[in-house]
């Protein structure tokens, strides 16, 4: 869960803000440096040179090393408060029904429950009421179980089936 929100953290920024950040904390901390050397003066000026060059360093490590950990803690917290939403399940799919087996529970489901399902490029959701769904990766079925999963669906409730395709 956590490799998951930290790669969509990473793709969700152009590498070229990430590359422009990069530039531009090397040249804060390169004149930091530079300023302090050369011009020393008083107490305030070597403060603000300090200063430009700690800026520099956030900016120059920001992506690499501050918003990882940031986000790793966010999920760590997340995934902590929902530990019992987030688990693994197997599904199975029946004429009529299908049973979800999850570490906390299982569960037998008839089809005329199905509150919704929503199909995208990668995925099934099957709802089973406003606030909890199944998430079912189509990856994980070969081509004739894929259709079998959507007639399933789509068999007694095809106003409830929605597809997402994008």
């Amino acid at each position: 869960f956590i490799n998951m929100t930290l790669t969509r953290q990473k793709y969700s920024t152009p590498k070229e803000n990430r590359l422009i950040m990069r530039i531009l904390g090397f040249l804060a901390v390169l004149c930091g440096v530079a300023a302090y050397i050369v011009l020393r003066g008083n107490i305030y000026q070597i403060i603000c040179w300090i200063l430009l060059i700690a800026i520099g360093l956030f900016a120059l490590f920001y992506y690499d090393v501050i918003n990882p950990s940031m986000i790793r803690k966010q999920a760590k917290n997340f995934y902590n408060f929902n530990k019992n939403a987030i688990t693994s399940k197997t599904v199975r799919f029946y004429d009529d029904s299908f049973q979800i087996n999850s570490d906390n529970y299982k569960l037998s489901v008839p089809k005329k429950f199905i509150y919704t399902a929503v199909e995208s490029k990668t995925t099934i959701l099957i709802y089973l009421d406003k606030n909890e769904f199944c998430f079912i990766p189509k990856r994980v079925f070969s081509e004739e179980q894929l259709k079998k999963v959507q007639d399933f669906v789509r068999s007694k409730n095809p106003d409830k089936y929605h597809e997402n395709i994008k």
